[in-house]
């Protein structure tokens, strides 16, 4: 792993020698055929990164420096290696999207994920259409999900883009352990009509238990305990605690030790997602995953996606010395993927030492946020065309849109094509001053203007578009974007599957939270924490 480590460091090398990065808008008005250099291609999609602040002599420099790396890094992974190190364990979630359970699990394991897979379908089959499993005179009009993190943003993410219709269930979240939205939704539910999903890898995640404890109380006290059960389900690493809490055998279905949560959509932790989807879209979304996977192991770096998109990311991190990265979907249907790729990326890359345990001297995970499109244009974007922060955008869009108004959806595009461009371009003072030639201002006004609208230009982004918005294709994207977040960990030599800077604040609310309830007196080792403590006791007398 040393000379992963050494790849960030010299990329370190070429911020401080000046040559690059490059402005992008110079880039694009110099050479004509820049286009089609930088994008890359796969049947249903096109990442243009063109507007990226990366020459030609920069790109060959990132895939001289990370070739190998990558290689050696992506064979151990794909291959069942344990690399995630310090928790020993192999990073498998992509099995659940190949459906090869035999090639890197135990004859045990292998048939656990398929009767897993069967019962899955078998479940949500029934569900999506409406009624109960084995009961097609029980109606089913809501399924609540249950989870939080990687638990509920995939399964969230898939039930926007491809919500439920006709006789399939409403679909309902609850993850942040504040009870206000819980307790809002279940005047407008029905016991007898409505399912719940609870979506926890240890099934001991304290905000999940919080509201399936109130749930199963909701669903007891108008069902006796055996329509109560039928009623429940449950996605988990830990079969016995779901057994203990109420829940079914039938209905208990697997994510395996070896599926991180921010990666778990592709396994049983979807089943709401294949609830709302039917199963047969379920399918063809990891049937498109997998295919990601095939293009990532087996396409040379240079028309890579994710590779690619991973090496810039590190590119405009390193070398551009940039702190963000923002995704813009141009469709609403995506307005779940900021969130999703917060977690992935930040939860994974959010790491300051090596996997050798030494602190690095170089950037890692940016500040992943974003909004839909032409929402985060009058939201967001101003700072980014004039403000002082260079953040880099994706911008994504879909080509063929699923309903009826084409009118608003070239519109929408354009949108779409006029930011990137503007974002690359800028516009001077000269240019600045011919567009206001034309207006009405008086010469000192204007000259006065001048200053406070131009724009730089300069700023990076890259452009992905998806022919339509299908399973396929958007199982295509999510797997571009977790195997991004893998190049950039290798580049960074850091470990991308753990995430133990999430512990301490459990361990310290598991002492709080006596203290805030006045069953112990408040921690005094803290003087601003006991402070606190005292202050919120006193104010909810």
């Amino acid at each position: 792993m040393n000379e992963s480590r050494n790849i960030a460091e010299k990329l370190l090398l070429l911020r401080k020698s000046n040559s690059f990065p490059v402005d992008p808008g110079r880039l694009l008005r110099s050479d004509p055929d820049r286009f089609q250099r930088f994008s890359a291609r796969l049947p249903g999609m096109l990442m243009d990164y063109s507007r990226n602040a990366v020459d030609d002599a920069g790109l060959g420099v990132l895939h001289e420096l990370s070739a190998a790396s990558i290689a050696q890094a992506r064979q151990r992974m794909f291959e069942g290696r344990r690399i995630n190190t310090t928790e020993d364990r192999a990073v498998l979630h992509h099995v659940w999207r190949s459906r090869d359970f035999d090639a890197l699990l135990t004859p045990d394991e292998a048939r656990n994920c398929r009767d897993g897979i069967q019962r899955m379908r078998s479940i949500s089959s029934s569900l999506h259409a409406g009624h109960l499993p084995g009961l097609p005179d029980e109606p089913v009009r809501d399924v609540v999900h249950i989870g939080i993190g990687g638990s509920l943003l995939g399964p969230k993410l898939l039930c926007e883009a491809f919500p439920p219709a006709g006789p399939t269930p409403r679909v309902h979240f609850l993850s942040s352990v504040d009870a206000l939205e819980r307790e809002q939704l279940l005047p407008r539910l029905e016991a007898r009509t409505t399912v719940v999903v609870v979506v926890s890898k240890s099934f001991s995640t304290s905000e999940v238990l919080a509201h399936g404890e109130r749930l199963r109380e909701w669903q007891t006290a108008s069902l006796d305990d055996s329509a109560a059960e039928r009623r429940r389900f449950a996605v988990t690493a830990n079969p016995a605690r779901a057994e203990s809490f109420g829940v079914p055998r039938s209905g208990i279905l697997p994510m395996g030790e070896w599926t991180g949560g921010r990666f778990s959509v592709w396994s049983p932790v979807g089943l709401t997602a294949a609830i709302a989807m039917g199963p047969d879209a379920f399918d063809r979304l990891c049937e498109g995953g997998a295919s990601m996977d095939r293009h990532f192991l087996n396409e040379n770096h240079r028309s890579n996606l994710p590779v690619l998109h991973g090496l810039l990311a590190c590119w405009n991190r390193n070398v551009g010395g940039l702190a963000g990265h923002v995704l813009a979907p141009y469709d609403s249907r995506l307005a779940g993927l900021p969130a999703w790729l917060q977690q992935v990326s930040m939860e994974s890359n959010g790491k300051s030492v090596t996997h050798a345990g030494r602190t690095v001297n170089y950037g890692t995970s940016p500040l992943v946020f974003g909004a839909c499109g032409t929402d985060a244009q009058h939201a967001l974007f101003q700072a980014f065309h004039q403000g002082t922060e260079v953040v880099p955008v994706d911008f994504i869009g879909v080509v063929r849109p699923d309903h009826p108004d084409g009118d608003a959806h070239t519109l929408l595009l354009s949108h779409l094509l006029a930011q990137a461009t503007a974002l690359a371009l800028g516009r001077d003072a000269e240019e600045v001053r011919a567009a206001m030639a034309d207006g009405d201002a008086g010469s000192a006004q204007a000259g006065a203007l001048v200053p406070h609208r131009v724009m730089p230009g300069g700023r990076p982004s890259t452009v992905l578009l998806l022919d339509r918005l299908v399973p396929e294709t958007l199982g295509m994207l999510l797997v571009l974007y977790e195997h991004s977040v893998f190049v950039q960990s290798v580049i960074w030599d850091i470990n991308a599957f753990d995430q133990w800077g999430v512990e301490l604040g459990k361990e310290l609310c598991d002492r709080i939270v006596p203290a805030l309830s006045g069953e112990t007196a408040p921690a005094n080792d803290l003087a601003s924490l006991a402070g606190l403590v005292e202050e919120i006791r006193d104010r909810s007398r």
